[in-house]
């Protein structure tokens, strides 16, 4: 019998593979049949590991063609150690990866060392560095210099043993920098840029800023000035005078009232013929400001900034006069995290404040017993955090979030939770994944929700000891996710031993010492960990480890050439409605 998927031209699948990551595209297709398998392998794929298990970053480094891999993205934050692992994976990454364009190492400890030349976009965020990080780093940057045309940095750090050029750089974002560093940048990369992404700290010596070399090139600038940086509308007039290309600016500073006056802006845009203007500017202490919010944004209300350029402000200032007003572009910095409290103070706009409503994915509710309800509902909302005494209303709750789109739950700083009314709560929210609460032995986790953080109530200083583990195991048997606090090392022992799904896990144990943890611990007190793939990260009290499948190919040894297996069993064959061939 042949299956609807069979008789679909190949520019239709594409078409339904752009909405499906790597692994669900490689674990629902891979060795159904010739042509499917055909198919996915001419699929330009673009590999991001940041929130990847270990299970599913060991079957997509099996079952991926390299030749199809046009950008990848490592993390170590969700799962250590992927660089290393892939490296095992491909020791021979720069000839077989050819057509890969786009690179990102996003707080990684390390790096690969070899790039292709064909790498022309790469991002560089590393954190606990080996003593041969920075090395690679320099490397890396010097080989890559005459390719790229983009690049992203945590630092100019990474720049300080550079000095070649950058010929067909466009695209420069640095997270951290000074102005005596960023002018040394600029001359010795010799690099036409068109966009530029920067944080500038202070320095003693007060150097002016100068964009000469970028003059007759820049187009988009996005610069961020240190709190430290006394910042005001003249000064920014001075230092973008010299960019006759720019067209779309955004900025973040700290400095004078002038910076919110709307009037002053509307003829500097107007003049500059600005396409696209974002900021958001808060007033430094060594200044008063007693207008109100509603004020503050009169200047902002013209034909010009309403009408004509559709450009809309907030504005935040506290309940006292003399606090500092914070003025800035809507959406582009409307935050995604908001406090709901009694007061529903809400930020000040320029327009409907439904916008503020539809961008903010992070909301916090914080009241006692009575709350202003909002006119408008917050409609995208996946993450809730309840800072309240007791568990709300679910009639509360729904009158203020949308509690269907919640993925993340957080009701840790609840104390005296009522159990039955938390389930009916974890009812209505039929897209939750995750619950961060205080273990509660009462409490019976449901089946589907694989993901839980666990703290301790006040009277305790660990959630599981040596009198709680069997029950915890025996609830919890069924969990993906885990973060929690334990009593020591034997508990970790009995833990790993028992919860059998685990892929990820973060413990934190304070009275035994870890970090004379090794690998072969882990081999000689959990008889599975002898069969299985796994990494973990350490300090002296927390435990972070990510646990894969069955071993395929022994961790300690170098993978030369893996090839495809069938892993799928005759039952998902058959099931699939696809001919084997």
């Amino acid at each position: 019998m042949i299956s609807f998927l069979e008789v679909l031209p190949t520019e239709i699948l594409f078409e339904i593979f752009d909405y499906l990551t790597a692994f669900d595209i490689l674990y629902a297709l891979i060795n159904l049949n010739r042509r499917i398998n055909h198919i996915v392998e001419l699929y330009p794929l673009q590999l991001d590991f940041q929130q990847i298990s270990r299970l599913k970053f060991d079957f997509i480094c099996r079952y991926i063609q390299p030749k199809q891999i046009i950008s990848i993205y490592f993390s170590d934050e969700f799962m250590p150690d992927q660089v290393k692992l892939f490296n095992k994976y491909f020791p021979d990454f720069h000839d077989r990866f050819i057509y890969l364009k786009k690179i990102k190492f996003i707080n990684t400890s390390t790096i690969l060392s070899n790039l292709s030349i064909n790498v022309s976009s790469l991002s560089i965020k590393t954190y606990l560095k080996t003593n041969n990080t920075d090395y690679f780093i320099s490397k890396i940057l010097n080989q890559q210099a005459q390719y790229l045309t983009f690049l992203k940095v945590d630092g100019s750090y990474v720049f300080r043993s550079i000095n070649t050029s950058f010929p067909l750089l466009k695209h420069l974002i640095i997270d951290y920098c000074t102005i005596t560093e960023f002018h040394r940048i600029l001359h010795y990369f010799k690099s036409s840029l068109t966009h530029l992404n920067i944080f500038l700290d202070r320095e003693d010596n007060l150097t002016i800023l100068n964009f000469e070399h970028l003059s007759n090139s820049l187009i988009y600038l996005k610069i961020n000035f240190s709190q430290e940086i006394l910042i005001s509308f003249e000064l920014i007039k001075q230092y973008l005078q010299q960019l006759i290309k720019l067209k779309y600016l955004t900025i973040e500073a700290t400095g004078t009232l002038d910076l919110m006056n709307g009037q002053l802006w509307e003829e500097y845009l107007f003049e500059r013929e600005i396409k696209k203007f974002n900021f958001k500017f808060t007033l430094s202490n060594n200044f008063i400001c007693h207008q109100d919010q509603n004020t503050l944004l009169q200047s902002f209300c013209s034909s010009f900034w309403i009408e004509k350029q559709h450009w809309y402000v907030a504005c935040e200032k506290g309940e006292f006069k003399s606090s500092r007003p914070i003025i800035y572009s809507i959406p582009y910095f409307q935050p995604s995290l908001i406090f709901y409290s009694l007061n529903n103070n809400l930020p000040v706009t320029t327009t409907n404040k439904d916008i503020i409503f539809k961008y903010v994915n992070h909301l916090i509710l914080t009241f006692y017993k009575t709350i202003i309800l909002p006119n408008s509902l917050f409609t995208n909302v996946y993450s809730l955090t309840l800072l309240t005494s007791n568990l709300p209303s679910i009639d509360i709750l729904q009158s203020i979030v949308n509690l269907k789109q919640i993925r993340d739950l957080d009701v840790s700083l609840i104390e005296n939770i009522s159990i039955d009314e938390f389930y009916i709560l974890i009812d209505c929210m039929i897209n939750l994944k995750n619950i961060k609460m205080q273990y509660n032995p009462l409490f019976i986790p449901p089946l589907h929700i694989h993901s839980y953080t666990l703290i301790p109530n006040d009277e305790e200083t660990f959630v599981i000891d040596k009198n709680n583990i069997k029950k915890f195991s025996y609830l919890f048997f069924h969990i993906k996710n885990l973060e929690i606090t334990i009593q020591s090392k034997d508990i970790i022992i009995q833990l790993l031993n028992q919860l059998h799904y685990l892929e990820r896990i973060k413990i934190f144990c304070y009275q035994d010492y870890l970090l004379n943890i090794k690998y072969n611990w882990f081999q000689q007190n959990i008889p599975r960990f002898n069969r299985i793939n796994f990494t973990y990260r350490i300090t002296s009290s927390s435990l972070f480890l990510s646990i894969g499948n069955t071993k395929h190919v022994d961790d300690e040894t170098i993978v030369t050439n893996i090839k495809r297996k069938t892993v799928k069993c005759s039952w998902h064959k058959s099931c699939s409605g696809c001919q084997l061939q």
